[in-house]
This record gives C-alpha cells, sequence and structure tokens, in this order.
C-alpha cells in the first residue's frame, strides 16, 4: 500500500514538472519572439540614424565646395 502512494505521489510530481516546464518554454518562445522584434526595431532606428549622419556630411562637404573652403571654418578670428 506504501509503494502505491509512493507511486502516485512521484506522478503527480512528475505531471507538476511538465506543468511547469510547458509554461516556461511558452514563455521563452515569446521572450524569443519580442526580443527579435526589439533587434530588429533598433537596427532599423540605427541604420535611420546613419543615414541622417551621412547625409548631413555630404551637406557639410558639398556646402565648403560651394564656398571654396577645403578647412574647417576657423572659430578664432574676429
Amino acid at each position: 500500500m506504501v509503494y502505491v502512494v509512493s507511486v502516485a505521489l512521484v506522478v503527480v510530481a512528475a505531471a507538476a514538472c511538465g506543468l511547469v516546464g510547458f509554461r516556461v518554454l511558452r514563455l521563452l518562445r515569446t521572450y524569443r519572439v519580442t526580443a527579435s522584434m526589439v533587434a530588429a526595431h533598433t537596427s532599423d532606428r540605427v541604420g535611420l540614424l546613419r543615414a541622417r549622419s551621412a547625409a548631413v556630411r555630404v551637406a557639410i562637404t558639398e556646402r565648403r565646395r560651394r564656398r571654396g573652403d577645403s578647412t574647417a571654418p576657423q572659430y578664432d578670428r574676429l
């Protein structure tokens, strides 16, 4: 009779571990999807920021060419 109780407790513990494991795996999958979306969004934003900074550099270079300047402006001149 004691063996039946022990076997029943082992079966209940195994079922509980299985249920907890299933929920953990589902939460990890949700976390992975969310982390992937955040990484993609961040990558897109960084790409846009790099494109904007490149456009600013091009605009500054073009402006210097039109003015005939080849060096950076000197701020200590009066």
